[in-house]
Protein backbone atom coordinates (compact mmCIF):
# COMPACT_ATOMS: atom_id res chain seq x y z
CA UNK A 1 0.00 0.00 0.00
CA UNK A 2 3.05 2.40 1.17
CA UNK A 3 4.24 1.79 -2.23
CA UNK A 4 1.78 2.46 -4.80
CA UNK A 5 0.32 5.91 -2.49
CA UNK A 6 4.31 6.95 -3.16
CA UNK A 7 3.67 6.15 -6.98
CA UNK A 8 0.41 8.05 -6.81
CA UNK A 9 1.65 10.89 -5.19
CA UNK A 10 5.04 10.78 -7.66
CA UNK A 11 2.96 10.43 -10.80
CA UNK A 12 0.66 13.54 -9.66
CA UNK A 13 4.16 15.64 -8.90
CA UNK A 14 5.23 15.01 -12.71
CA UNK A 15 2.06 15.53 -13.36
CA UNK A 16 1.28 18.63 -12.84
CA UNK A 17 5.03 20.35 -12.24
CA UNK A 18 5.54 18.92 -15.91
CA UNK A 19 2.20 20.62 -17.11
CA UNK A 20 3.41 23.78 -15.25
CA UNK A 21 6.78 24.09 -17.38
CA UNK A 22 4.66 23.62 -21.25
CA UNK A 23 2.06 26.06 -19.59
CA UNK A 24 5.27 28.65 -19.66
CA UNK A 25 6.70 27.52 -23.18
CA UNK A 26 3.34 27.92 -24.19
CA UNK A 27 2.60 31.41 -23.26
CA UNK A 28 6.12 32.25 -24.33
CA UNK A 29 5.21 31.62 -28.22
CA UNK A 30 2.93 34.40 -28.06
CA UNK A 31 5.96 36.65 -28.24
CA UNK A 32 6.36 38.35 -30.87
CA UNK A 33 9.79 39.38 -30.04
CA UNK A 34 10.64 35.83 -31.03
CA UNK A 35 11.99 34.71 -34.73
CA UNK A 36 9.67 31.99 -36.55
CA UNK A 37 12.33 29.28 -35.25
CA UNK A 38 12.05 30.37 -32.07
CA UNK A 39 8.48 29.71 -31.18
CA UNK A 40 8.83 26.62 -33.42
CA UNK A 41 11.31 25.23 -31.11
CA UNK A 42 9.66 26.80 -28.19
CA UNK A 43 6.60 24.28 -29.51
CA UNK A 44 8.46 21.65 -29.96
CA UNK A 45 9.98 21.59 -26.44
CA UNK A 46 6.61 21.91 -25.18
CA UNK A 47 5.25 18.72 -26.95
CA UNK A 48 8.64 16.97 -26.03
CA UNK A 49 7.77 17.78 -21.91
CA UNK A 50 4.34 17.16 -22.09
CA UNK A 51 4.66 13.49 -22.84
CA UNK A 52 5.84 13.40 -18.65
CA UNK A 53 2.26 13.99 -17.73
CA UNK A 54 0.48 12.56 -20.38
CA UNK A 55 2.14 8.93 -19.50
CA UNK A 56 1.74 10.05 -15.52
CA UNK A 57 -2.06 11.33 -16.34
CA UNK A 58 -2.69 7.32 -18.16
CA UNK A 59 -1.07 5.86 -15.22
CA UNK A 60 -2.60 7.92 -12.49
CA UNK A 61 -5.90 6.12 -12.79
CA UNK A 62 -5.08 2.31 -12.71
CA UNK A 63 -2.59 2.84 -9.66
CA UNK A 64 -5.65 5.16 -7.74
CA UNK A 65 -8.05 2.38 -7.97
CA UNK A 66 -5.14 -0.08 -6.51
CA UNK A 67 -5.25 2.01 -3.94
CA UNK A 68 -9.05 2.23 -3.33
CA UNK A 69 -9.37 -1.37 -3.76
CA UNK A 70 -6.88 -2.26 -1.02
CA UNK A 71 -8.27 0.18 1.32
CA UNK A 72 -11.56 -0.96 0.71
CA UNK A 73 -13.45 1.38 -0.37
CA UNK A 74 -14.48 0.08 -3.67
CA UNK A 75 -14.42 -4.24 -4.74
CA UNK A 76 -12.74 -4.50 -8.01
CA UNK A 77 -12.66 -7.56 -9.92
CA UNK A 78 -9.19 -9.03 -11.30
CA UNK A 79 -10.16 -8.91 -15.07
CA UNK A 80 -11.21 -5.40 -14.66
CA UNK A 81 -7.87 -4.55 -13.31
CA UNK A 82 -6.49 -6.18 -16.21
CA UNK A 83 -8.05 -4.79 -18.26
CA UNK A 84 -7.35 -1.59 -17.15
CA UNK A 85 -4.20 -1.95 -17.25
CA UNK A 86 -4.48 -3.00 -20.66
CA UNK A 87 -6.23 0.08 -22.06
CA UNK A 88 -3.38 1.81 -20.18
CA UNK A 89 -0.79 0.33 -22.02
CA UNK A 90 -2.40 0.47 -25.30
CA UNK A 91 -2.99 4.79 -24.39
CA UNK A 92 0.87 4.90 -23.75
CA UNK A 93 1.78 3.15 -26.86
CA UNK A 94 -0.65 5.37 -28.64
CA UNK A 95 0.34 8.73 -27.41
CA UNK A 96 4.30 7.57 -27.79
CA UNK A 97 3.52 6.68 -31.80
CA UNK A 98 1.15 10.14 -32.16
CA UNK A 99 4.18 12.07 -30.69
CA UNK A 100 6.95 10.23 -32.97
CA UNK A 101 4.94 10.43 -36.03
CA UNK A 102 4.29 14.57 -35.23
CA UNK A 103 4.21 16.30 -38.28
CA UNK A 104 3.02 13.25 -40.74
CA UNK A 105 -0.12 12.22 -41.99
CA UNK A 106 -0.17 8.76 -40.40
CA UNK A 107 -0.21 10.11 -37.03
CA UNK A 108 -3.80 11.31 -37.34
CA UNK A 109 -5.06 8.09 -36.94
CA UNK A 110 -2.98 7.45 -33.26
CA UNK A 111 -4.45 11.18 -32.52
CA UNK A 112 -7.89 9.44 -32.83
CA UNK A 113 -7.52 6.23 -31.21
CA UNK A 114 -5.96 8.09 -28.31
CA UNK A 115 -9.10 10.56 -28.10
CA UNK A 116 -11.64 7.60 -28.19
CA UNK A 117 -9.37 6.40 -25.05
CA UNK A 118 -9.31 9.59 -23.44
CA UNK A 119 -13.02 10.00 -23.88
CA UNK A 120 -14.03 6.68 -22.81
CA UNK A 121 -11.57 7.38 -19.63
CA UNK A 122 -13.38 10.56 -19.29
CA UNK A 123 -17.28 9.24 -19.46
CA UNK A 124 -16.21 6.24 -17.22
CA UNK A 125 -14.72 8.14 -14.21
CA UNK A 126 -17.69 10.52 -14.60
CA UNK A 127 -20.32 7.85 -14.61
CA UNK A 128 -18.97 5.88 -11.80
CA UNK A 129 -18.39 9.19 -9.68
CA UNK A 130 -21.55 10.56 -10.12
CA UNK A 131 -23.01 7.27 -9.22
CA UNK A 132 -21.65 6.92 -6.43
CA UNK A 133 -22.21 10.09 -5.27
CA UNK A 134 -25.66 9.61 -5.56
CA UNK A 135 -25.92 5.98 -4.23
CA UNK A 136 -23.04 5.16 -2.67
CA UNK A 137 -21.38 2.54 -4.63
CA UNK A 138 -19.47 1.26 -6.38
CA UNK A 139 -17.05 3.79 -4.67
CA UNK A 140 -18.09 4.04 -0.86
CA UNK A 141 -16.66 6.98 0.31
CA UNK A 142 -18.41 10.54 -0.58
CA UNK A 143 -14.73 12.12 -0.86
CA UNK A 144 -13.21 9.54 -3.20
CA UNK A 145 -16.72 9.70 -5.38
CA UNK A 146 -16.12 13.51 -5.59
CA UNK A 147 -12.40 12.35 -6.41
CA UNK A 148 -13.33 10.47 -9.18
CA UNK A 149 -15.58 12.15 -10.82
CA UNK A 150 -13.38 15.32 -10.80
CA UNK A 151 -10.77 12.79 -12.46
CA UNK A 152 -12.96 12.44 -15.47
CA UNK A 153 -13.67 15.97 -15.61
CA UNK A 154 -9.94 16.17 -15.92
CA UNK A 155 -9.85 14.10 -18.84
CA UNK A 156 -12.25 16.51 -20.12
CA UNK A 157 -10.23 19.59 -19.94
CA UNK A 158 -7.15 18.04 -21.56
CA UNK A 159 -9.40 17.39 -24.42
CA UNK A 160 -10.49 20.99 -24.64
CA UNK A 161 -6.55 21.79 -23.89
CA UNK A 162 -5.47 19.61 -27.37
CA UNK A 163 -8.12 21.17 -29.14
CA UNK A 164 -7.86 24.69 -28.53
CA UNK A 165 -3.57 23.96 -29.09
CA UNK A 166 -3.63 22.07 -32.02
CA UNK A 167 -3.86 24.72 -34.37
CA UNK A 168 -0.98 26.78 -33.13
CA UNK A 169 1.14 24.70 -35.52
CA UNK A 170 -0.41 25.15 -38.71
CA UNK A 171 -0.32 29.33 -37.56
CA UNK A 172 3.51 29.24 -37.21
CA UNK A 173 3.19 27.77 -40.55
CA UNK A 174 1.03 30.25 -41.70
CA UNK A 175 4.04 32.65 -40.06
CA UNK A 176 6.66 31.30 -41.48
CA UNK A 177 5.44 31.72 -45.00
CA UNK A 178 3.60 35.12 -44.87
CA UNK A 179 5.60 36.76 -42.24
CA UNK A 180 4.20 38.42 -39.13
CA UNK A 181 0.92 40.52 -39.12
CA UNK A 182 -1.10 41.88 -36.35
CA UNK A 183 -4.01 39.92 -37.51
CA UNK A 184 -2.05 36.67 -37.52
CA UNK A 185 -0.20 37.55 -34.09
CA UNK A 186 -3.91 38.17 -33.16
CA UNK A 187 -4.83 34.75 -33.87
CA UNK A 188 -2.03 33.11 -32.33
CA UNK A 189 -2.23 35.32 -28.89
CA UNK A 190 -5.93 34.74 -29.05
CA UNK A 191 -5.64 30.76 -29.70
CA UNK A 192 -3.05 30.23 -27.29
CA UNK A 193 -5.28 31.59 -24.58
CA UNK A 194 -8.47 29.88 -25.22
CA UNK A 195 -6.03 26.95 -24.17
CA UNK A 196 -4.34 28.90 -21.40
CA UNK A 197 -7.95 29.01 -19.87
CA UNK A 198 -8.81 25.16 -20.08
CA UNK A 199 -4.73 25.14 -18.58
CA UNK A 200 -6.03 26.88 -15.48
CA UNK A 201 -8.92 25.13 -14.77
CA UNK A 202 -6.91 21.92 -14.85
CA UNK A 203 -4.58 22.91 -12.49
CA UNK A 204 -7.51 23.95 -10.14
CA UNK A 205 -9.07 20.72 -10.23
CA UNK A 206 -5.60 18.84 -9.63
CA UNK A 207 -5.15 21.04 -7.01
CA UNK A 208 -8.55 20.19 -5.67
CA UNK A 209 -8.58 16.57 -6.37
CA UNK A 210 -5.30 16.53 -4.46
CA UNK A 211 -6.84 17.80 -1.31
CA UNK A 212 -9.98 15.36 -1.55
CA UNK A 213 -6.92 12.73 -1.28
CA UNK A 214 -5.26 13.73 0.92
CA UNK A 215 -8.22 15.80 3.65
CA UNK A 216 -10.62 13.17 2.98
CA UNK A 217 -12.73 16.29 4.21
CA UNK A 218 -16.52 13.92 3.90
Amino acid sequence: YELLLYVHLLLFVYWLGADVGVFGLALAIKNSAYSVDQRTLLMRMSLTIDMAPRMAMIAVSPVGLHLASRSGLVVVPDWLFALIWLLALVWMIGEWRAFRLMGHPSAVRFYIANGLIMMVACFGWLGFGIASIINGAPFGALWLSVKVALAGSVFLISTLMAVFYAPVEGMLGELREQGSSPALEARIATQINRGAFWTVILFFLLATIAFLGLVKPF
